[in-house]
């Protein structure tokens, strides 16, 4: 029986080898999709094995996979072993794809271990732990207004610390969308891997998030126990919340992603349409004039080009809900003040 939590925690290497439709709906942190079957010859088979049996399935598959296409996805195989020694293989049950692909590298020369239970083995796995380690770990909450600089808090902090918006790769806001969005399985399969290799003991400190990150849940044994914690306020002046958004939002996408500037101003311009009805038609038009006046600068790749626009988005829309939302948590804040402070305080027994 292999310990599941020890390929977790050591970041083992993992061959899957479901069909690449498989592995979108759910995969794990570190592993690689190395097909035995791809998306049509897996539909194939499955067809065949409802209208004629197992038998007729497993003949089939290996008339798909034969030849130079059985050899190449060995070579692959072999490739990604010969620079992971320490890899796994595994299949959704640990059944019949995975033993056929493990037959198939030892004849060619390749001893390779496979996971007992597969995927589905693995998964259960997290589900449980995910939701043990939230059971029995002390968290902490950072909160604080938007533009406070929290993720950056949380990549320097002095205790082990858990970024959400990135496994969910969301900032959380209206305009928080950092490209695609993995499936919440792979979101929580992530999350739980992070949860075991850092419940060491010792309290975790997570952002001060509402229960969806973008398209995402939070799973609910952790966001229990996230209403509960005891709460870190981070308090940032105005004008320098103003500059964080400016370069995380505005600079990230222009200069270090370097997308076209028409569509950075398209995405702030559509993203801010979504919240019309609570900024109000005219206040709405307003910013999103001043959106276009920015781009339309012969510096809109400078920072200080945007405050207008987000100095009014702050005050008008995000300010007023984040107070909204503070009034709900705050017999729970234990400490505040700027990131030295709380680093102090969170170092306190």
């Amino acid at each position: 029986m292999n310990d599941f939590d020890w390929i977790f925690t050591h970041d083992i290497p993992l061959i899957d080898v479901r069909a690449p439709v498989e592995f979108e709906a759910g995969h794990f942190p570190g592993s690689r999709n190395l097909p035995i079957l791809d998306d049509g010859e897996r539909k194939l088979v499955g067809t065949c094995y409802r209208e004629k049996g197992a038998d007729s399935a497993i003949q089939l598959g290996h008339q798909l996979v034969h030849g130079e296409t059985k050899e190449k996805r060995i070579r692959a195989w072999r490739s990604f072993f010969d620079s992971n020694p320490s890899a796994h293989l595994y299949c959704f049950r640990g059944g019949l794809r995975s033993g056929i692909a493990v037959q198939w590298l030892k004849d060619s020369g390749c001893e390779v271990p496979r996971i007992e239970g597969g995927y589905k083995a693995l998964r259960n796995h997290l589900l449980l732990r995910l939701s043990e380690v939230s059971q029995r770990t002390t968290f902490f909450l950072v909160g604080g207004k938007t533009g406070s600089g929290k993720t950056a808090f949380l990549t320097q902090s002095p205790i082990p610390a858990i970024d959400l918006e990135a496994l969910a790769c969301h900032r959380g806001s209206s305009f928080g969308a950092m490209g695609p969005q993995p499936s919440q399985v792979t979101f929580e399969n992530a999350l739980a891997v992070e949860l075991l290799k850092k419940s060491t003991g010792s309290p975790i400190l997570l952002e001060d998030e509402s229960v969806m990150i973008g398209s995402l849940l939070v799973p609910e044994a952790l966001f229990l126990r996230m209403k509960q914690a005891p709460v870190f306020l981070l308090e940032v002046g105005l004008e320098e919340r103003i500059l964080n958004l400016a370069r995380e939002y505005v600079e990230a996408r222009l200069v270090t992603r370097g997308e076209p500037k028409e569509q950075v101003r398209d995405f702030f311009v559509e993203n801010l349409r979504r919240i019309r009805k609570k900024l109000g038609g005219m206040k709405h038009a307003s910013i999103e004039s001043m959106i276009h006046t920015a781009f339309g600068s012969g510096e809109f790749d400078r920072p200080e080009t945007h405050s207008p626009w987000i100095r009014e988005l702050l005050l008008h829309y995000y300010d007023p809900l984040y107070e909204r939302g503070l009034e709900r948590s705050k017999d729970r804040i234990l400490h505040r003040g700027d990131g030295n402070e709380l680093a102090s305080k969170l170092l306190m027994p």
